[in-house]
């Protein structure tokens, strides 16, 4: 069975690619030049909002306190069914809150809450972030200016995790960082493979257009499915990562919730149209249901033990690389010694959330039919 090993190779050799080209941190960046445009470019911001009220007042207090000009931009908040007290929050701002308008709808989902608001909305550019975001003072403005020096039609934005200091919360961080890993190397070049709505910014397509792109009767993947139109398109895609462009969200608080939006990520991968996105996801699926699997078989064979130890340390050759540059990157060298842990668990997760994500695709899209 050693020939197994041999399924890992694939893995080890796109994973170092990406380290390698990490190194490089070159790519489409913005300068922060301002050029002028013919017309008159507006931003639209529209956050999705729904039982946010422990997190709200912190977006609204960093969105009033933006460095960009507030005539440059407006801020449309579209509530989809809060059942906690979110609505009363946003039905009464505190003077100190930033003007926004305010759409309260009864639980229509994400994609179709968007779409309001981008029925609503004034801006030739949208930006979309989450109700459970923080941002910096300059993160418009570095939005604002990227569009005036190179004119793109989708801005990809780094995301990262507020640390609340559990163990959990940890593993999480450590993970994501191997997720914007990913969705820098390729953003840079122009040719994402990953992208997330909390720091997204798109030239307005209108929200007919908007719902099929992003394949409206599929529960998930706003995010994924629009990038995945815009590129079909010939769009041009940015990537920025200048001081005051990160994005900080919650993750999620239990393992429970985790798992569930594991899968909920998952069960887009079966609608990917992006060869290079599914192969990629196919890549880390195999190769975490083939350790899996070697695991399992040498639990019942002890003589095999050698196979899934020799398989572990292939996958975690480029996996400390990538993971040690990008903590390196957002001082969180701290959560490096989670590593070997979360290595450990990582192939279960993955064939597991995997796994489950198919199930609930296929059934989501059988629902559909």
């Amino acid at each position: 069975m050693n020939w197994l090993i041999l399924t890992l190779l694939p893995y080890l050799a796109f994973f170092m690619t990406v380290w390698i080209r990490m190194q490089g941190n070159s790519g489409r960046v913005s300068a922060g030049g301002e050029k002028a445009l013919n017309e008159k470019l507006f931003l639209s911001v529209l956050i999705p909002v729904r039982n946010e009220a422990g997190n709200i007042r912190n977006l609204l207090s960093a969105l009033a306190a933006q460095s960009l000009d507030s005539s440059l931009f407006e801020i449309i908040i579209i509530d989809d069914g809060s059942i906690d007290e979110s609505s009363g929050i946003l039905l009464s701002p505190a003077p100190a809150d930033p003007a926004y308008k305010l759409i309260q709808t009864e639980g229509l989902g994400k994609k179709k809450a968007l779409a309001l608001g981008m029925e609503q909305s004034r801006g030739n550019y949208i930006v979309s972030t989450d109700g459970d975001c923080r941002v910096h003072a300059d993160w418009l403005k570095n939005i604002y200016s990227l569009i005036l020096e190179e004119r793109p039609d989708m801005i990809i934005g780094p995301v990262d995790i507020i640390n609340t200091g559990s163990l959990l919360n940890s593993l999480v961080q450590l993970e994501f960082l191997s997720l914007q890993a990913v969705t820098e190397v390729f953003a840079r070049r122009g040719r994402p493979v990953l992208c997330n709505g909390a720091n997204l910014c798109f030239s307005n397509p209108g929200a007919g257009a908007y719902k099929e792109m992003v394949k409206e009767h599929i529960n998930t993947g706003d995010d994924i499915f629009l990038m995945e139109s815009f590129k079909r398109q010939g769009k041009i895609i940015a990537w920025t990562d200048l001081p005051g462009s990160m994005v900080y969200t919650l993750g999620p608080d239990t393992v429970g919730e985790f798992l569930r939006q594991r899968i909920r990520w998952s069960s887009k991968s079966i609608s990917y149209t992006d060869p290079a996105l599914a192969a990629i996801s196919a890549l880390v699926f195999l190769t975490g249901m083939v350790i899996s699997l070697s695991v399992m078989a040498a639990i019942i064979i002890p003589a095999l033990w050698l196979l899934p130890g020799l398989m572990y340390m292939i996958k975690s050759i480029p996996d400390i690389l990538i993971l040690s540059t990008m903590a390196s990157g957002r001082d969180k060298k701290r959560l490096l010694y989670l590593f070997i842990p979360a290595q450990l668990l990582y192939p279960f997760y993955i064939l597991a959330a995997g796994l489950g994500g198919i199930v609930k695709g296929l059934f989501s899209l059988r629902q559909d039919k």
